[in-house]
């Protein structure tokens, strides 16, 4: 079968026209002044392609609603030295990225800022890889965000903070869709988790957040450094972390105030405290099927699954988390004598 290869002059370039159903809109060169241009001739609704290259970045901001960055297999994008800003700051909602390296230049553009910043902006990315981060990787409030088969690697902070600020109207926020991706914090870890997702703000609750086939590398010292943790969902319900790994940590996955999430199916080793905490009052969690171990840490911890606060109603069967902790279960006072009991069985 012959393969057609279609030439940038058969797509729309800058100053051209395009946006919406008028074609893709090509980047005619690297710098910003190039990159600002294909982005406004795309429009709200465009689709804007980054041949390959690399393009020095300042200041890039999604400014067009709902517009798609696509990137060639060899497009990079290395951030400005010296630069202050985010990366990209979201100042309209609905960017989707798809591909691309991101070179957030820890070396040299030391400022601590984020890679992707936004408040009640919606956000996708798909196939990307992003590196040398400062400070946090995406950090967005409120917002849909959605996040696959990405490459994260030499973090300062979580590759992911995503907040629930406020309701959307009367009902719940939708949490993060968060699938497939690898995240290394091995190197260049100060501090945080890995993934984190939480509400801020008296009931606030959000609903729905899934982190599904993850692979998540912790710095090993995971009993040193207390929010050394792979997973962490806060203040939520009907909220999913399936099918993960991590190696490392001191927490691999975490639950806080949380009702009716479900932890399945999870792996993990090497991990220095808990495998799976189900913290802060947590009610009616599902924890079944996962298998970890606390081999390889030099302090045992405190057990595979850790149940505090008076944790009530929660199911932690069927699991394989006893292996290197010095019990599989381990329920706080308060847990132990809360109604409804918790139901723990066949976690050796």
């Amino acid at each position: 079968m012959a393969l057609t290869k279609i030439p940038n002059s058969m797509l729309l370039t800058a100053g051209g026209g395009g946006g919406g159903s008028a074609g893709v809109v090509v980047v005619a060169g690297f710098t910003m002044t190039e990159i600002n241009a294909a982005l406004a001739s795309a429009g709200a609704n465009g689709h804007v392609f980054f041949p390959n290259g690399t393009y020095t970045v300042a200041g890039l901001t999604a400014s067009y609603a709902n517009q798609t960055w696509e990137f060639a297999r060899n497009a990079k994008l290395i951030k400005a030295a010296a630069n202050t800003a985010a990366m990209i700051v979201l100042s309209a909602s609905g960017l989707t990225i798809l591909g691309g390296d991101f070179d957030c230049n820890r070396a040299a553009a030391p400022a601590a800022t984020v890679f992707v910043d936004g408040t009640n902006m919606d956000f996708t990315m798909i196939g990307a890889k992003v590196h040398g981060g400062t400070s946090w990787g995406v950090a967005i409030d409120n917002g849909l965000v959605r996040v696959e088969d990405c490459y994260f690697y030499n973090f300062a902070y979580a590759v992911l903070i995503w907040r629930a600020t406020s309701k959307n109207g009367a009902d719940f926020r939708l949490g993060p869709t968060v699938k497939n991706n690898f995240i290394d914090r091995r190197t260049g870890y100060t501090a945080s988790c890995g993934l984190i997702m939480r509400s801020v703000g008296v009931g606030i609750l959000y609903q729905a957040a899934l982190a599904h086939g993850n692979r998540i590398l912790m710095p090993s010292d995971g009993d040193d450094t207390y929010d050394n943790v792979g997973i962490e969902m806060t203040e939520s319900v009907f909220s999913k972390m399936t099918d993960n790994h991590v190696e490392g940590s001191r927490i691999a996955y975490s639950f806080g105030g949380s009702q009716r999430g479900v932890v399945a199916n999870n792996t993990a080793v090497a991990v220095g405290d808990y495998m799976i905490e189900i913290a802060s009052a947590c009610s009616n969690m599902a924890v079944t099927g996962n298998t970890g171990t606390g081999l390889s840490i030099g302090n045992p911890g405190t057990g595979g699954c850790v149940i505090t606060s008076g944790g009530s109603g929660n199911l932690v069967v069927g699991n394989r988390i006893g292996q290197g902790f010095p019990t599989p279960v381990y329920q706080d006072a308060p847990s132990a004598s809360a109604s409804p009991a918790n139901l723990i069985a066949s976690n050796a």
